[in-house]
């Protein structure tokens, strides 16, 4: 086994910022409870809301427009299921529209829904990942409340239009949330631009410590708190805040930089790509061009199991993913992948590479040396 680990799975999380974490550790000193009128509470809530104003300021909205949260998956739950205390309320029916490769948190979370009456329906993806805008259109009822888009796909790297989906989502009479977790700090976006209604973060995406998402509310008249019990954030989102967490992950979007982050991950990327592909049986999923997340690969290994060869790369010290699911040992076929119309043999031989800004083309050239090395052995056997 290798003395160094290559990290590529920054998808599922990163590494934390050395800044960051020394700013989290100190943080811990502020225990003041910031709902509280002495000193230490004040403290306590001027470093939440410095933090808010540097989050505002990066995606270009307004302090009262973000509400902090306990991560991306708070922030998806508590959109979708405001739509369902929706339906429970007016008794009118409520219909909703996800596409076919959101994450988890959203086709779940829908199906959850379903049994509370919410009518819903999945867009279809073309085998880039991308949604037909003809097709989009047609899916639309008299009574469609929302689209949930997700705007960079963490398996495929895929991102969609979403101003162009928000806007026809608006002219149909629907809101429109999107999942950004992926593309915070990647890609460069304004969120009021984008006119959406609602967009997800989660700090444990940018070099941050995981426990704090965000939410972005354009009208907080049209939301409804998930957790009860407190007047926290404006009243959407009982709960003591997670201060140092706050505060972590304000100082990981001062040292976002995106344009930066762009050019050294596609980079790393067009090598992995460049050098991959001269072996027999090897195909990029999803989008092959610059319209995707730069950091994100997801490759198809031909008659060699995904599962075994991220765990051989493991031994070698190399940290990556499948494009599957791993559950009580066995292994299902990424649904993802699936929407694309990947074979489900192909499904299950391939592999995700998530790169960040603490990968180096030395990195590359070892990962690409010991990737083949494990694919020969594998089909050998």
């Amino acid at each position: 086994m290798s003395s160094s680990l290559i990290y590529c799975d920054h998808n599922a999380t990163t590494p934390v910022h050395s800044q960051v974490k020394e700013a989290f550790i100190d943080a811990v000193s502020l225990y003041g409870n910031a709902s509280s009128l002495y000193s230490l509470g004040r403290q306590a809530k001027e470093a939440i809301e410095l933090s808010r104003q540097r989050i505002v300021d990066f995606i270009r909205c307004q302090p009262d427009q973000l509400i902090f949260t306990g991560s991306g998956t708070e922030s998806n739950n508590q959109v979708l299921k405001y739509f369902s205390d929706l339906r429970q309320y007016s008794k009118e029916p409520v219909h909703i529209l996800i596409s076919a490769i959101e994450h988890s948190s959203v086709n779940v979370t829908m199906e959850y829904l379903r049994s509370y009456g919410v009518e819903y329906d999945v867009i279809p993806v073309d085998q880039d990942g991308y949604i037909n805008l003809a097709q989009y259109q047609t899916l639309f009822k008299s009574y469609t409340k929302l689209v949930s888009i997700v705007f960079g796909n963490n398996e495929i790297g895929t991102i969609q239009d979403i101003k162009k989906l928000t806007e026809i989502a608006h002219e149909k009479g629907a809101m429109f949330h999107t999942d950004a977790v992926q593309v915070l700090g990647k890609h460069d976006f304004n969120v009021t631009d984008l006119d959406v209604d609602f967009m997800s973060f989660s700090s444990h995406k940018i070099y941050a410590p995981k426990g704090v998402g965000a939410l972005y509310v354009k009208d907080e008249s049209k939301m409804l708190p998930l957790l009860h019990g407190g007047f926290h954030e404006r009243g959407l989102r009982a709960s003591t805040e997670n201060v140092p967490g706050i505060i972590a992950f304000g100082v990981a979007v001062t040292h976002l930089d995106v344009a930066r982050y762009e050019v050294h991950t596609r980079s790393l990327i067009n090598y992995l790509k460049n050098e991959l592909l001269k072996m027999t049986g090897t195909i990029i999923n999803g989008v092959n061009s610059e319209l995707s997340l730069s950091n994100t690969l997801n490759i198809t290994f031909q008659g060699c199991s995904g599962y075994a060869l991220a765990m051989n790369c493991d031994l070698e010290g190399i940290a990556l993913s499948t494009g599957s699911a791993c559950s009580v040992g066995s292994i299902e076929p990424s649904h993802v992948l699936a929407a694309l119309g990947v074979a489900v043999e192909d499904n299950k031989s391939s592999i995700r590479i998530s790169l960040g800004l603490t990968n180096t083309m030395d990195e590359m050239v070892r990962l690409v040396s010991v990737v083949k090395m494990i694919v020969e052995r594998l089909r050998s056997c």
